[in-house]
């Protein structure tokens, strides 16, 4: 009972938002995507099926479901205090994604012309980096997404977690198109190491007319207090007849018995033609503990999207991805399909 009238409440507080947002001099703004999708998912280890429950709704196929509230309110002097709180659910029943309220994103900050200061829960800079460089934007249907994130199963690295709690990160603002952005997060749930659950890194990027290119690199201590460790490197160039992407990652994992290791690349592009657009990505990976070749990953994704307004598209989208670990007969491979529809409010 207490959580439905906390859902009310909130729901209540979203609808006064966007209603006092045009006539007040701090704006808050209610805001989300809606994504539902008809498609399926198939998986078979050495040829054989394993999973595939046929056609079902599904929600957030290309990108998660949210709402979401924003908003800023002017200091003067330049100086602005910002928020943004971002839960998840699920279209097709209904249901939050999550157990927290905000669990995609809830944090606090400052900005100004020292840049942006926030506190919270937030994206880390390794998820960051694979969003800016993947042409799907490290969402469904994405091939990086695949293919990097097998190092999480097999030992090796992977960005694993993607949001991290109790996070300060600090952005410079942009001088002539490169900027620098730090995070630090204490690990206030860590366990008797004194170290344990900290997560720092930095990222620079810079952004000039068609090209864009950025440096990544994060730590993640586990509870043993070792480290798990993920670089990236990422670039676009827009060649107006379509965009393109490449993505490096390089990551070390020291809590696996024997380190971990893993190494890959990500191609991909974006091409527009009129209000439709075709997305198209490859990526592959090599696993590694103790020097020792584990596993590889490799995924193709295709997307076909079309605009029916600014706010609003339908879309086709395909991706198959492949893991083989070495000197075992596992391969599995994953199919995946479906056709969807995105609103944005």
């Amino acid at each position: 009972m207490e959580k439905l009238e906390m859902k009310k409440t909130l729901v209540a507080i979203a609808a006064l938002a966007a209603v006092g947002a045009a006539s007040a001099q701090s704006s808050v703004t209610l805001y989300g995507r809606i994504d539902a999708s008809l498609g399926s998912v198939k998986t078979t280890l050495n040829g054989v099926t394993v999973a595939d429950p046929g056609a079902q709704i599904r929600s957030g196929g290309h990108t998660g479901s949210r709402w979401g509230l924003k908003g800023s309110e002017d200091l003067g002097g330049g100086l602005k205090a910002n928020f943004v709180l971002e839960q998840g659910f699920n279209i097709d029943d209904g249901t939050a994604s999550s157990a927290r309220q905000f669990h995609r994103q809830a944090y606090v900050g400052l900005s100004g012309g020292f840049g942006t200061l926030n506190v919270g829960r937030q994206y880390d800079v390794t998820d960051n980096m694979y969003g800016l460089y993947d042409p799907f934007g490290y969402s469904g249907y994405s091939a990086m997404g695949y293919a990097f994130n097998v190092g999480c199963t097999t030992g090796g690295s992977g960005d694993c977690v993607g949001r991290q709690d109790n996070t300060v990160m600090y952005t410079t603002p942009s001088m002539g198109g490169f900027s620098v952005a730090a995070m630090w997060a204490p690990g206030e749930d860590k366990t008797a190491v004194a170290s344990a659950g900290r997560v720092y890194g930095v990222m620079a990027n810079y952004s000039n007319g068609p090209i864009a290119a950025g440096l990544g690199w994060q730590s993640n201590k586990a509870a043993g207090g070792q480290a798990r460790t993920d670089t990236n490197f990422g670039a676009s160039y827009d060649l107006g007849v379509a965009k393109l992407y490449l993505q490096l990652e390089n990551g070390k994992n020291k809590n696996t018995v024997g380190t971990g290791k893993d190494s890959g690349y990500g191609l991909g592009a974006v091409i527009p033609v009129g209000p439709a657009s075709l997305t198209v990505g490859y990526a592959t990976e090599k696993q590694k503990i103790a020097g020792t070749k584990v596993s590889d990953s490799k995924a193709f994704s295709l997307l076909g999207k079309y605009d029916l307004s600014k706010r609003t598209y339908v879309y086709a989208a395909y991706r198959r991805g492949e893991t083989d670990p070495v000197g075992a007969a596992n391969t599995t491979k994953t199919t995946q399909y479906g056709l969807g529809l995105v609103h944005n409010f």
